[in-house]
């Protein structure tokens, strides 16, 4: 399954006080992993709207389970990727490691494939992933 890495250093807007990093920062990161993974593989949130007129990806369930804290000035890495299609939804798994190979956490987000629908109460209406999607996910 195509994955992404990404190198993070834990500056301090991102921490607490203690400089340790506050848990809604890695929220942020995973966001952020989320998009790169799916303009990695070909998927930038303006082809997935004009080719599929998606416009996103809402979440409807997270979590992470915390091991180790990242702390300020240190170097990061998260890795992502695409765990689990389930029709309109998918699930895209975290990793955050240290540098010394230590696991700092591990969280997932699981995600809809949101269509535009004028017809819809809020405008938008969840849809089947195409399955070309999904196997631009497959080694």
């Amino acid at each position: 399954m195509k994955s992404i890495t990404i190198e993070h250093r834990v500056d301090w807007i991102y921490c607490d006080p203690a400089g340790i990093m506050f848990y809604p920062s890695y929220y942020v990161w995973f966001d952020q992993a989320t998009e790169r993974l799916f303009a990695g593989n070909g998927l930038s949130y303006e082809e997935v709207r004009k080719k599929y007129n998606v416009i996103g990806y809402p979440l409807v369930e997270t979590g992470a389970k915390y091991k180790t804290p990242c702390r300020h000035g240190e170097t990061v890495s998260l890795h992502s990727h695409v765990e689990e299609w389930a029709g309109k939804t998918f699930v895209v798994r975290h990793r955050i490691v240290h540098s010394d190979g230590r696991e700092a956490l591990e969280g997932f987000e699981r995600r809809v494939w949101a269509v535009l629908d004028p017809t819809a109460p809020q405008g938008m209406r969840a849809a089947i992933v195409p399955k070309g999607v999904c196997d631009l996910f497959v080694d």
